[in-house]
């Protein structure tokens, strides 16, 4: 029965895999038309409402496009799919491009900050590190109250690895929490999901994403006392460090 178990679920994850290409193509066409009408691309509608119409389309349309990435990014790594595309790059270009695009959602909320002992590059695939720190940020921000801070730090581990970390001021999380939160298809709280829309498989993907890169996710957190997530990289993807400057933004 395990057996048997383990290959429907290997077969879903295989359908839902290859279901990547037909579900995007139409959401993405929904997108782009959308854009063209609320921006009035070839003239003006006629009336307001329809280019407050389209705005909600268009929004609509990038949250559910956002939901099946998720779920199908998921299935693609459940069913060995994931492939890796290694390049040499700073840690600190992933910090800039991922403070980037949550400094809107940030703003007049929460401070970000930079700090770390050394700049390290590392062999991996730039995407997917990328993908792994904007779920953790995006986590961080969504979680952290008004006039906290959110911390983003690589530093080098006694193994020769790499740490990168996000620590929050935000509302932390039981150890029970943090189980579920690791967990496929697991919301933190119920109350929470609806008030912050989203899978809740931003974890689980990037504990996945991290696991294809020799490396893992870690969570320390407690209740009131905020929270860090710790994506740790072995020796192997490591390839020099040197002094870093310090910033921040916020």
């Amino acid at each position: 029965m395990a057996q048997e178990a383990q290959q429907a679920n290997h077969a879903k994850s295989e359908f839902l895999a290859s279901m990547s290409h037909e579900l995007r193509t139409p959401l993405n066409a929904i997108l782009g038309f959308s854009e063209i009408i609320k921006t009035e691309l070839y003239g003006p509608l006629g009336h307001a409402k329809y280019a407050e119409y389209a705005e909600d389309v268009f929004k609509s349309g990038a949250h559910l496009l956002d939901l099946i990435n998720d779920v199908l990014d998921l299935s693609k790594i459940d069913a060995g799919k994931m492939e890796l595309r290694e390049t040499i790059f700073p840690v600190r270009d992933l910090f800039d491009d991922t403070m980037l695009m949550v400094a809107d959602k940030a703003k007049g909320h929460a401070r970000i900050s930079v700090a770390g002992d050394d700049a390290i590059s590392v062999m991996a695939d730039k995407r997917l590190l990328k993908q792994i720190l904007l779920n953790l940020l995006s986590n961080a921000v969504k979680f952290t109250p008004d006039g906290g801070t959110i911390t983003l730090s690589a530093q080098a581990m006694a193994d020769g690895g790499v740490a990168i970390s996000v620590t929050d001021t935000g509302i932390g999380m039981s150890e029970d929490q943090i189980q579920k939160a690791f967990s496929h298809y697991g919301q933190i709280d119920s109350k929470i999901a609806r008030t912050h829309q989203g899978t809740g498989l931003g974890l689980p993907i990037s504990v996945s994403l991290a696991r294809l890169h020799g490396g893992d996710v870690i969570a320390t957190s407690k209740p009131g006392e905020g929270t860090r997530m710790t994506l740790t990289l072995p020796q192997s993807r490591v390839v020099h460090a040197e002094p870093a400057q310090l910033f921040s933004v916020g």
